[in-house]
């Protein structure tokens, strides 16, 4: 009796050829060039799977899976000891996770027919081992693509999965930028600055007691409530209900389906009172539409890997599956996840979806929020708050001094704006530091576009090595106005990016600047030289 991985094998072996790479092996230039016909491949094998099975019951099996390898993540992230070996086990969750979530989305988009056969326990199987191909493969491709690694070899073996040999493709080292995220991920120190925590704690409040929103989010509230007819509060009431009703923390349930849309505009209506005592029923119904997944927006759009705010719809935003029959799923965990993306895109100011041309207001206000919290104003007051706790000399918020002339705060001419420059008496060295408040980018092209941010000709780069220059010009100078004047001749001047998370660009190997994340900005201050 063939195994589920011997049908993978020759099923793959026929849609290899069905896309016109052919069986391989591959090698060198080849393997590179077949990598994205291998990712095809493992998708055509998927479709055609899926499409003699009863789509409910594969929905069920797929988000049923997908919740268990959420809950498994949060475990290991939720630790009480964080360790590295926690991090690693939440990170192949994560993958195990999204895996999952593609087979999810794609049986989403087949037609349901009561006439498809129920899934055995090796279709599953096979389902399973076909969708980490697909994930592991579809991105390899999208970074051979960006230039950001290579492929040396790669051939399908008979437990039908490939063995691929991914390297690195200088001076970009990509593994080395994952295994630093990673590492990261084991760090409990707080990644979002205090500012963020207490505008989160009011925004809780408001939701459970019915307290005024924080004035940071008024604009967002505003501008909700006249493009799309519903609040904030609505929108959180209703990921809120969705969690709920979706099975929350009962690991024997993988979601709730909704015979039609109807039936979820009556639940809602139904637990007002008791889920949504500080909400609009009538604004709960509509964000309950608009983070509905259309079979429109399904068909329309790509499969999803890496999607960021790029995407129409996804999971990430809109945790209410509709099937092609119209009724509504919502998988378990798939709407918590949605609430903390959310949470974090408008404290960020925003969106965890690509805005229509119907979101002129909103689109303003987010904006607004941008340019008040992040990047410039928002990271800049908090690296400053955070260098006065190292009692090291510097100032920052250095503006450009006029043509010909020395800039009062460092005495010596400045061309551009310095975010800040920092004394380091014991390691003689003058610091010119420039903050870059960016999130860690996953997908390859935007990985591609931060490296490309900081090594064009006029990058972050040139501009950080233009600043460090003028500082240079006189160190002595510089030191006397930050007090300090002892061996200031002895100075040296350099470089340094400080960012709230990782950037690719720390991992090149022609690195001019060092890079710090702002959590461990006082340590490396202080503590890189012995202190």
């Amino acid at each position: 009796m063939p195994t589920s991985r011997d049908q993978v094998y020759e099923s793959l072996r026929a849609s290899l050829r069905d896309v016109g790479v052919g069986r391989g092996p591959w090698d060198g230039a080849a393997a590179d060039a077949a990598i994205g016909g291998i990712a095809d491949a493992v998708e055509r094998d998927i479709w055609h799977r899926l499409a003699e099975l009863d789509v409910r019951e594969v929905l069920r099996w797929a988000a049923g899976e997908m919740a268990r390898c959420v809950d498994l993540q949060y475990k290991a992230r939720t630790a009480p000891r964080t360790s590295l070996a926690a991090a690693r086990e939440a990170q192949l969750q994560s993958e195990n996770a999204a895996a999952n979530h593609l087979v999810l989305e794609l049986v989403a988009r087949q037609s349901v027919d009561g006439r498809r056969r129920i899934p055995t326990q090796r279709d599953c199987e096979a389902l399973a081992i076909l969708a980490h191909e697909l994930w592991r493969w579809r991105t390899v491709a999208d970074r051979v693509a960006a230039r950001l690694v290579t492929v040396v070899s790669a051939r399908l073996t008979k437990q039908g999965i490939f063995d691929v040999e991914v390297r690195d493709r200088p001076p970009f080292r990509a593994s080395r930028f994952e295994d630093g995220y990673v590492r990261r991920m084991a760090d409990a120190g707080p990644i979002r600055g205090a500012s963020d925590r207490a505008v989160s704690e009011a925004l809780a409040e408001s939701l459970s007691k019915g307290a005024e929103l924080p004035d940071d989010l008024a604009d967002i509230d505003s501008a909700l409530k006249a493009d799309r007819g519903y609040g904030l509060i609505d929108l959180f009431a209703a990921q809120e209900f969705l969690i709920e009703v979706s099975g929350v923390d009962d690991d024997s349930v993988t979601g709730y389906r909704f015979i039609s849309r109807e039936g979820l505009d009556s639940a809602i209506r139904a637990n007002a009172e008791k889920l949504l005592p500080h909400a609009n029923p009538d604004g709960v119904v509509e964000a309950c539409r608009q983070m509905t997944w259309t079979q429109e927006l399904l068909q329309g759009s790509p499969l999803q890997m890496f999607e960021y705010r790029e995407s129409a719809a996804r999971l990430f935003s809109r945790p209410i599956l509709e099937l092609d029959d119209r009724s509504l799923f919502v998988p378990r965990n798939a709407p918590g996840l949605a609430r903390v993306v959310l949470l974090q895109r408008v404290l960020e100011g925003t969106w965890p979806e690509k805005l229509s041309s119907q979101d002129p207001t909103l689109r303003r206000a987010l904006t607004l929020r941008r340019e008040r919290a992040r990047p410039i104003a928002g990271f800049e007051t908090e690296l400053r708050s955070i260098l006065a706790t190292t009692g090291l000399p510097y100032v920052a918020g250095v503006d450009p001094s006029r043509p010909g002339h020395p800039s009062e705060a460092l005495g010596v001419p400045v061309r551009n704006e310095i975010d800040a420059v920092v004394v380091a008496p014991h390691a003689q060295t003058i610091w010119v530091l420039e903050a870059k408040d960016l999130a860690v980018p996953f997908s390859a092209r935007r990985i591609r576009s931060e490296l490309n941010k900081y090594r064009r000709p006029g990058g972050h780069v040139d501009k950080l090595r233009a600043k460090v220059e003028d500082v240079a010009t006189n160190p002595t100078v510089v030191a006397a106005r930050l007090s300090m004047t002892e061996k200031a001749h002895t100075f040296v001047v350099r470089g340094l990016f400080v960012t709230r998370e990782l950037t690719p660009a720390a991992y090149v190997d022609d690195c001019v600047y060092d890079f710090v994340t702002i959590d461990r900005l006082p340590r490396f201050l202080l503590n890189r030289f012995g202190l």
